[in-house]
């Protein structure tokens, strides 16, 4: 994750007039460091840039989103996800998000707020995951670190028979 205030975002949206909605809004949101694509295949050639959240239609031409969410999970599974729908469709909701999706965000009059406040709530628990992962790293390195010693005391005290 660069930056929790600015993530690096790949929109997927196969609707032009819908794409250009999400992305104005996010751009009036401050989320100014999106990438768009209209088909998934586009996408997968950008992985290289390390997005930090792809936002994807459900249904995407080419590939389907839970397809394309896959493929991106076996380069890198930090990238988060949120998918877009027409459907409003608790059982598909339910599927995603069990898969590993952040959030399901419908598309209504209402999505393009919702999916500000999914961004958002997403790269925070991102960045607590992290955060967390460092720190268990931390305590785990101080233990080892606390063997050595102690086992170099050891050593040196049967060398020198202190």
């Amino acid at each position: 994750m660069k930056n929790i205030k600015n993530p690096l975002i790949f929109l997927i949206e196969d609707s032009v007039v819908y794409k250009d909605l999400i992305e104005g809004h996010l751009h009036a949101k401050n989320y100014l460091n999106t990438k768009t694509y209209k088909h998934a295949d586009e996408c997968l050639k950008d992985l290289s840039l390390k997005p930090d959240l792809i936002i994807l239609d459900y249904s995407i031409d080419g590939m389907s989103g839970l397809e394309l969410m896959r493929k991106v999970r076996k380069t890198d599974p930090k990238i988060e996800f949120i998918f877009l729908s027409g459907q409003n469709n608790v059982e598909v909701a339910v599927k995603i998000m069990k898969l590993g999706a952040a959030d399901y965000v419908v598309k209504n009059d209402k999505a393009p707020e919702r999916l500000v406040k999914a961004i958002a709530q997403t790269m925070a628990i991102s960045k607590s995951r992290r955060l967390r992962k460092g720190f268990t790293i931390g305590v785990f390195g101080f233990f080892i670190l606390l063997l050595v010693v102690i086992g170099i005391v050891i050593l040196v005290t049967m060398v020198f028979g202190l």
